[in-house]
C-alpha cells in the first residue's frame, strides 16, 4: 500500500507560499547609495514607505503566508523523516533532519514578526509610526533572522537529509548530494538572498520525487503508477 503523500504535497505547497510570503513580506522603499549612506535620509524613506497603507497592508500578507509556509515545511519534514526512518536511516540523522526544519521555522517565523511589527502596530493596533533609526532598523533585523538564521538552519536540514537519504536510498542519489552541497553553500551564502531559492528548489524538486515513489522497508522502491 502507497504511504500518505501528503507531506510530499506540503513540500511543493511550502516552495510555493515561502515565495510569495518573501516577496510580500520583505517589501521597502526604493533607496539611493546616498540614502542608504544618510540615517536621516534612510529613515525619512522608510517613515514615508510605512505611511502607505498598501505597503503595510502587503508586509503583513507576507507575514502571515510565511506562518502558513512555515507549518508547511513542519508537514513535510515530518513526512520525510518517516520515509528515512523507514527506509533505514539512522535515529540521529533524522532527528537532525526534523531539527533544522524546527529551527528553520523558527527564525524565519522571527523574521517575518521583525519585517511586520510596525506595519502591525499601525494595523492593529492604530499606534503612530515610530520616528529614528528603528524605522529601517527593524526591517534589516527581520532580513538577518530570514538570511543569516535562516540559512545555518537550512544548511542543517539539507546536509542531514541530503546525507540520510543518500545512505538509505529514499532518494536519487544525485538529489540527496545535491542537498549536502546546497546546504553548505547556504550555511555561506544565505545572506546574499538569492541562494535561499536553491531551498525552495530541493523542496520542490524532492517533493515531486517522492510523489512518484512508494517507500519500502528495506529501501528499495517502486514507482507510483499514474492514473
Amino acid at each position: 500500500m502507497a504511504q500518505k503523500r501528503s507531506g510530499a504535497w506540503a513540500g511543493i505547497v511550502f516552495a510555493v507560499l515561502y515565495v510569495v510570503g518573501v516577496l510580500l513580506a520583505a517589501g521597502q522603499p526604493d533607496t539611493t547609495d546616498k540614502i542608504k549612506h544618510s540615517p536621516a535620509l534612510a529613515e525619512s524613506a522608510w517613515h514615508k514607505y510605512y505611511a502607505d497603507s498598501g505597503h503595510r497592508t502587503g508586509i503583513l500578507i507576507g507575514a502571515f503566508v510565511l506562518t502558513a509556509a512555515m507549518l508547511a515545511l513542519l508537514v513535510f519534514a515530518s513526512f520525510l523523516v518517516d520515509r528515512l526512518a523507514s527506509d533505514g536511516a539512522s535515529s540521529t540523522t533524522t532527528r537532525l533532519v526534523f531539527g533544522g526544519a524546527v529551527l528553520f521555522a523558527a527564525v524565519t517565523l522571527a523574521g517575518a514578526v521583525a519585517l511586520a511589527w510596525i506595519p502591525g502596530a499601525k494595523a492593529f493596533g492604530d499606534s503612530p509610526l515610530p520616528v529614528g533609526s528603528i524605522t529601517y532598523l527593524g526591517s534589516q533585523l527581520g532580513f538577518a533572522l530570514l538570511l543569516l538564521g535562516g540559512g545555518a538552519a537550512a544548511a542543517l536540514l539539507l546536509v542531514s537529509a541530503g546525507w540520510a537519504a543518500t545512505r538509505s536510498g529514499t532518494l536519487p542519489t544525485w538529489l540527496g548530494w545535491a542537498g549536502v552541497i546546497i546546504g553548505v553553500l547556504l550555511f555561506f551564502l544565505a545572506v546574499f538572498f538569492l541562494p535561499m531559492a536553491l531551498l525552495v528548489l530541493w523542496v520542490l524538486v524532492t517533493s515531486i520525487v517522492l510523489l512518484r515513489r512508494r517507500g519500502t522497508a528495506n529501501g528499495d522502491e517502486t514507482m507510483v503508477p499514474t492514473t
